[in-house]
C-alpha cells in the first residue's frame, strides 16, 4: 500500500506518521516515544526537521514511497556507523544521528533474508498463514490435545518459503526462531519492538533448518552454475553482506572451505547427512563433499553479524 488514507487534513497525523517511519528506519524516531505525542511523552530532538517532513508527505499526497526514499537518500541515512570518541563524548545516545546507527533486522526480515539470498523465496503477495519448520512436538507439550491446533502440521512446498510475515502465529506456543529475534506474539500492540542479544540467536542462526536449507540451495545453485569455490564464496558473500569480502575475510573463509572439504572427503564428517536437510529438492549429480563444505561456508557467512544487522 503506497498512500496513506487516513486524516489526509491532519498535520499531527502526517507527524506521527513520519516519526514512525524514522524509527523503523533509524531505530528511534524523532519523538522517542513513537506511541505518545501527547503532554507525556517526550519533545522531538529536532522539531524542525519532524515538521518538514510532515509538510513535505503531506504536500507529495501522503506517497509512502517519496517518503521512505526521501529518507534514505539523505547523507544522514547514508552515513557510515563509526563513531568519533568526541561524537561519542557529546551525543552517546546518537539522538542527533552524528552517525549511522546499528540495528537488528527484525525477525521476519532475517527469515526473509535467508530465503531471498538462497533463491528460495516465494514473493507471492497475500493469503492464508503458513506453517514452516519448527521443533517436532512443541505444539504437543504446550496444547490441551483438543481442537484443530492440538498438534502442529507443518505445510509442504512453495508455502514453506514465504514471508516471514505470513508465519501462523499460535500465542501460547509461538515460533521460537522468531521469538529468539524479538518478533511479537501479536498478543498486544508494540509500537516499539524490544532489541535483546544472547547467544541463543548465534545458534537458531547456525542450526535452524531454514537457514542451514538456504544455505544449501545456494551452494547447490552455485555449483549447478559451475562456479568455482573461491568465486563462489565471494558471490555468496556479496549477496548476504552486500559487499565484496576483504583480503583477510577471503583467506578465511577460503581456509574454512578447504578444511570441511577434507573433512568430508576423508569421511569425518557425513555430506550425504549435511545436504540432506530441507524439503528443497537436493541434486544428487553434484559432488557431495563439496557442496557440504560450501554450505557450511555459506552458513557461516550467515552467522557474521554484519549479516542481519543494519549499519
Amino acid at each position: 500500500m503506497a498512500k496513506w488514507t487516513t486524516d489526509k487534513k491532519n498535520p499531527l497525523t502526517a507527524r506521527v506518521f513520519v516519526n514512525q517511519v524514522w524509527q523503523e528506519l533509524f531505530g528511534r524516531g524523532l519523538v522517542k516515544t513513537s506511541g505518545d505525542f501527547g503532554m507525556q511523552g517526550e519533545l522531538p530532538s529536532n522539531p524542525a526537521l519532524l515538521d518538514w517532513l510532515a509538510v513535505d508527505f503531506m504536500e507529495h499526497n501522503w506517497d509512502i514511497k517519496y517518503l521512505v526514499k526521501k529518507i534514505v537518500s539523505s547523507a544522514t541515512y547514508r552515513q557510515s556507523a563509526e563513531i568519533s570518541k568526541e561524537a561519542l563524548q557529546k551525543d552517546p545516545e546518537n539522538i542527533y544521528l552524528s552517525h549511522a546507527p546499528r540495528n537488528r533486522l527484525k525477525a521476519e526480515f532475517i527469515r526473509d533474508l535467508v530465503l531471498s539470498t538462497s533463491g528460495l523465496l516465494v514473493p507471492t503477495i497475500g493469503g492464508p498463514s503458513v506453517k514452516p519448520y519448527q521443533p517436532q512436538g512443541l505444539w504437543e507439550n504446550a496444547t490441551s490435545g483438543r481442537g484443530e491446533l492440538a498438534t502442529y502440521k507443518q505445510d509442504k512446498g512453495d508455502k514453506l518459503y514465504r514471508r516471514g510475515m505470513y508465519t501462523f502465529i499460535k500465542l501460547t506456543v509461538p515460533p521460537p526462531s522468531m521469538v529468539l529475534f524479538d518478533a511479537s506474539n501479536r498478543d498486544q500492540c508494540e509500537v516499539t519492538r524490544l532489541q535483546t542479544n544472547t547467544p541463543l540467536q548465534a545458534l537458531a542462526m547456525m542450526n535452524d533448518p531454514t537457514v542451514l536449507e538456504g544455505s544449501r540451495v545456494f551452494a547447490q545453485k552455485l555449483m549447478e552454475a559451475k562456479t568455482a569455490a573461491e568465486p563462489a564464496i565471494e558471490k555468496a558473500f556479496r549477496r548476504i553482506i552486500c559487499r565484496l569480502p576483504t583480503s583477510g575475510e577471503r583467506t578465511i573463509l577460503t581456509k574454512y572451505y578447504k578444511e570441511q572439504l577434507e573433512l568430508f572427503r576423508t569421511k569425518q564428517l557425513d555430506a550425504a547427512a549435511t545436504v540432506k536437510v530441507g524439503e528443497y529438492p537436493p541434486n544428487s549429480s553434484l559432488d557431495q563433499p563439496s557442496m557440504a563444505a560450501l554450505m557450511k561456508t555459506i552458513n557461516l557467512i550467515y552467522n557474521l553479524e554484519e549479516a542481519i544487522v543494519k549499519s
